[in-house]
């Protein structure tokens, strides 16, 4: 497959005009969906302005390649766009993107297209290619010069893959061919883009220095090139650039340098020069250096079990809430019903702690994290002590696994199946019983009590203050950190409507009120809205009637910042409302569908009427207002 399989000519645009990030996406979006790749454009767009509020998709040197998984893109395809006089984009080296490329995947990816876009990555680490696409005179030109490239790069390959399966006829010739001055693994969150051109810039630098290298790329169509545990052995150091966890066990007593996959981009001879350095610190441990931040890496391992239990929680919620219905309360309907929800319930703490477990250390993990999960049910600490024992149970699990792979080598399956998990349960109920779940216990309650027993103007802070967290960002850390917290109160208070189902309450309200009012808006005063903004209206609608916050960023392309904080007050309006009357949400999402089987619904509703009418007017206003400056600057 060639990069112009996937490069359609109608979705290249040259000579672009662009002020603003938010502009340049929404203009890529829009050119993508001129193919047939995209089933639901608005979805797809909503996942690459997420996934842009993680990381910059800026790499530098007018470069840009947003890029996003989404199940609105049908089959995989490539836009291209060119902005001579360049768009800000908060790229890593500070100056204008000028060169766009923007990738849309399935969730499940073909391996055939991954490979072309690692192809099409590694290519634009060469300067002359980069300035050639971006003074391409006409969409012809730039599919020939994409052409050419493609056909040169897929030509090294063949020859670098028939060098690589050369047999040598000496075990001494076999020996010094596989052995490398440095080994290297590169990834990021996506493994699309920064994967390769991370390997790409890391081997161009490596061979201009004189020193062999091998690479693996750990993207999306998983482990390419694997470094084999000779590679390893025999290499004098090791570089890490990734932006998420890699297996690391393997590099245990070697030279290590751990960053971060941009700076494998940007820094590739620093990189190589302090990995050689004879002051480099030999990799002793697979706890420390998974990732440059420890307080991401805690992170992303409390989002692995959160995910799993939002499934358990919104059953659970639902059920015992239809239980308590007027009409099927006492009878036997409702009897079955609760103590189904009920049953349900019981699996939250011990699945929280066991993918957080398993976040950590995989398969072998889970057995400890799940009886982390059951120490907390036994113990009374709640979510807090059951997302503790979901790290204990991971972190015993690692040093058991650590000393067996040392001591142990040769009875793997035993291991495996016995004594991982036997040590793994015990070490987690030890730390559990003496040390942990006291203290978790007494957090717990201190946190649930303050919730319960607080004044209304402090609860109607707190709502406000979640609320507004949703839509500080739209998918960013304010407002994961703002979900993060309802899910795992609610899941604390489960299956009863407790203080955690007043704070899931507030969350919902926030989430879904910048979408309803964007809608609303361009109702309200259509004449300050563009054609396509107006078509978006009643997707948006939808998407807030359902709890998705996304549905607003095609109407933040304009005074974004202002119009963020529109959605933030409106937002936090709804959740001081919310709290005020105590309402209460049974399931972490579903929005409308959810809302009939809530405690005070009607109040719930009034919250959710009142800031999507506060938010509407704010935007009706500062578009109005933006109108007027661009009438009167003509």
């Amino acid at each position: 497959m060639q990069i112009c399989d996937l490069l359609d000519p109608r979705s290249i645009s040259l000579n672009v005009k662009a002020s603003t990030k938010e502009q340049a996406i929404n203009s890529l979006v829009d050119l993508i969906k001129n193919t047939d790749c995209i089933n639901d454009s608005e979805r797809f767009r909503a996942a690459v302005f997420d996934r842009e509020s993680k990381c910059s998709t800026g790499l530098g040197e007018g470069v840009a390649i947003p890029h996003a998984k989404s199940a609105g893109v049908s089959k995989p395809g490539l836009a291209a766009m060119v902005v001579p006089d360049g768009v800000e984009f908060e790229s890593l080296d500070g100056k204008p993107s000028k060169l766009f490329f923007l990738i849309a995947s399935p969730h499940q990816a073909s391996d055939a297209h991954l490979d072309v876009l690692a192809r099409l990555s590694t290519m634009l680490v060469s300067e002359d290619f980069r300035n050639s696409l971006i003074n391409a005179k006409s969409v012809d030109e730039f599919l020939q010069i994409i052409n050419n490239a493609d056909k040169k790069e897929v030509k090294k390959e063949k020859e670098r893959k028939v060098e690589e399966t050369k047999v040598e006829t000496t075990d001494s010739q076999k020996e010094e061919y596989k052995r490398y001055d440095i080994v290297a693994v590169t990834a990021c969150p996506a493994g699309l883009s920064h994967t390769y051109m991370a390997a790409e810039a890391l081997e161009n630098k490596a061979r201009e220095m004189g020193i062999s290298i091998k690479i693996e790329t750990d993207g999306a169509a998983g482990n390419r090139n694997r470094l084999l545990p000779e590679d390893i052995s025999r290499a004098k150091c090791v570089i890490v650039a990734a932006d998420r966890i890699v297996e690391m066990d393997r590099f245990i007593g070697k030279p290590l340098v751990r960053v971060g996959v941009v700076d494998g981009i940007r820094k590739p001879q620093e990189l190589i020069e302090r990995a050689l350095d004879p002051k480099c610190p030999l990799y002793q441990t697979g706890v420390l250096n998974n990732t440059s931040s420890i307080f991401m890496r805690l992170y992303r391992h409390l989002m692995s079990g959160m995910t799993y239990i939002m499934p358990i929680a919104a059953s659970a919620g639902i059920l015992s809430a239809i239980a308590r219905l007027e009409f099927v309360q006492g009878t036997q309907l409702g009897f079955f019903l609760d103590r189904i929800g009920y049953s349900i319930g019981t699996l939250l703490f011990p699945i929280l702690s066991a993918f957080i477990a398993f976040s950590i250390r995989g398969r072998t993990a889970l057995v400890a994290g799940f009886t982390g999960g059951v120490m907390a049910d036994l113990g009374a600490s709640g979510v807090l002590g059951a997302v503790i024992n979901g790290f204990i149970g991971g972190g015993m699990s690692l040093l058991i696994t650590t000393f067996a792979a040392r001591f142990l080598k040769g009875h793997d399956a035993i291991v495996a199946l016995i004594l991982y998990p036997l040590f793994g349960a015990l070490a987690t109920s030890a730390v559990a019983l003496f040390f942990t779940n006291i203290p978790a216990a007494f957090l717990n309650d201190l946190i649930r009590n303050f919730i319960t027993d607080a004044s209304t103007p402090v609860l109607v802070v707190i709502g406000a203050i979640l609320a507004g967290m949703m839509s500080a960002d739209m998918g960013g850390p304010l407002n994961k950190t703002a979900y993060a917290i309802g899910v795992l109160l609610l899941a604390d208070c489960l299956p009863e409507f407790g203080s955690g189902a007043w704070i899931m309450a507030c969350v919902m309200a926030g989430g879904m009120v910048p979408p309803l009012a964007a809608a609303l808006s361009t109702y309200l005063v259509p004449q300050v809205y563009t054609e396509k903004e107006k078509s978006k209206a009643l997707p948006a609608l939808g998407k807030g009637l359902v709890f998705i916050t996304e549905g607003v960023i095609p109407f933040l392309s304009y005074e974004t910042t202002k119009m963020k904080i529109g959605c933030m007050i409106s937002s936090a309006l709804a959740g001081a409302i919310c709290m005020y009357f105590k309402c209460s949400i049974c399931a972490p999402h579903g929005g409308i569908f959810v809302i009939p089987l809530s405690d005070h619904a009607w109040h719930f509703l009034l919250a959710l009427v009142v800031g999507t009418v506060f938010g509407a007017f704010f935007f009706a206003i500062l578009r109005t207002k933006r109108e007027k400056e661009l009438q009167k600057a003509k």
